[in-house]
């Protein structure tokens, strides 16, 4: 009988990357044979692992749940051969398939466990406590609450528990209306200059000063801009020592 994946796999050989960090996400990967493993940067460019996975598992899968960019980084570790799934074939599968919904849910649940401890020990290695770390900070208008921005690409949205989506600023407490996505924005800093870029899929929008932001468009920040993230007003601010 023909392999009916047979003509969306494809071959990784040993050190090969899957996909990068920031790359744009649209498929999920399922390992046909071999091993890959994930893994994140920090802020003083250590290496995070996020674990290995082996033949029968699937990874990247929030490239067909959500969008947006790719948060780590995927590599195969042997000769690997991979399907690859687009949101099409997804809901098909689905559709067809509903069990399938419920492994995923189950996956997701045994990741959360160990994506909180990668989560914990990420917060610590870069060291937010020191103002030396930090380019600016995000203030949250109308409350005391003050974020400090100390990554390369600092994402802002909504900590989802169901699939594991934990920000770095998450906003949600300010937000009962839910009107932030769970991956709403994200401020770079590169070259001593910072910007603001909206994530893909985002749904209430992202104000920059009052204008409308195109989603995947970088647009320079400047101290004591106001952000609109959905209902959630913010300022940047580099005034950090204030």
């Amino acid at each position: 009988m023909a392999d009916p994946f047979g003509n969306l796999q494809v071959d990784y050989k040993k050190g090969e990357m899957v996909y990068k960090d920031g790359d744009n996400a649209s498929v999920m990967f399922v390992i046909s044979k071999g091993t890959v493993k994930l893994f994140k940067k920090d802020s003083t460019d250590q290496q995070i692992d996020l674990g290995l996975y082996h033949k029968g598992d699937i990874f990247g899968e929030l490239g067909v749940i959500e969008g947006g960019k790719r948060y780590e980084t995927a590599v195969a570790v042997e000769d690997t051969r991979i399907v690859v799934i687009n949101r099409e074939m997804f809901m098909t599968l689905i559709r067809k398939n509903p069990e399938i919904s419920v492994k995923m849910i189950r996956k997701f649940s045994e990741r959360l466990s160990d994506a909180t401890q990668k989560i914990d020990e990420l917060v610590k290695r870069t060291g937010f406590t020191k103002s030396s770390d930090m380019f600016a900070i995000l203030k949250v208008l109308g409350s005391n609450q003050v974020f400090p921005l100390a990554l390369k690409r600092n994402l802002i949205g909504r900590y989802d528990p169901t699939i594991g989506i934990c920000p770095d600023i998450d906003i949600s407490m300010f937000d009962p209306q839910k009107t932030v996505s769970r991956k709403h924005a994200v401020i770079i800093h590169e070259n001593s200059e910072s910007f603001m870029e909206e994530e893909m899929g985002v749904i209430n929008g992202t104000y920059l000063n009052g204008e409308k932001l195109e989603s995947g468009q970088r647009y320079p920040l400047a101290d004591g801009d106001r952000i609109h993230f959905g209902l959630v007003a913010c300022e940047y601010s580099e005034r950090i020592d204030e």
